[in-house]
């Protein structure tokens, strides 16, 4: 059954059965049940709850903003958020099952028309494209300069090396 909001048993004695859950509970040993001394029941910490009695600790809050979906419900200490459709703009990929995505993803122009929630193109959203900042441009600018100098350097060095040579094998006469 559901817990009460609002309800907070005190500890209750080894071997009684739980009458329900406190609210937001935690149990540091199952309430009523359990080894040594009297169960205790804790809050949990913000943005957990705990839908149900037991061992098990406190489950993190679904974020219905970080998966694109629209918020239904707020998270409670005994239940979680619920999340309703996808934010504009974006659209739940169908698998390979049939069955469809948890995250919503953003439309873009590569969307298949056959996304209903993709349809209207005015909702689409810009992915964002890395820029690269002015002083990376100007670094690679100034790199990109400074290594075709080089090169014509040394192909200039080559060139008169080159003519030396074959000027010095010209005046010994061994060029024929």
């Amino acid at each position: 059954f559901a817990p009460q909001e609002g309800t907070l048993f005190p500890p209750v004695p080894l071997g009684t059965p739980s009458p329900q859950p406190c609210p937001r509970p935690r149990a540091l040993q199952d309430c009523g049940d359990g080894s040594g001394g009297d169960a205790q029941c804790v809050a949990c910490p913000p943005r957990k709850f705990k839908d149900r009695w037991g061992h098990h600790g406190c489950k993190p809050c679904l974020s219905c903003a970080l998966i694109n979906r629209l918020q239904k419900s707020n998270c409670t200490a005994t239940a979680d958020a619920v999340c309703g459709e996808c934010l504009p703009g974006f659209y739940r990929k169908a698998r390979i099952s049939g069955q469809l995505e948890w995250e919503c993803i953003p439309c873009t122009k590569q969307t298949p028309s056959s996304e209903p929630q993709c349809r209207s193109r005015t909702n689409l959203v810009k992915v964002a494209v890395p820029t690269v900042p002015p002083q990376d441009t100007a670094l690679l600018a100034l790199t990109s300069s400074a290594l075709v100098i080089i090169v014509l350097m040394l192909l200039a060095l080559s060139i008169i090396y080159c003519k030396q040579f074959w000027k010095s094998q010209w005046q010994r006469g061994e060029l024929v």
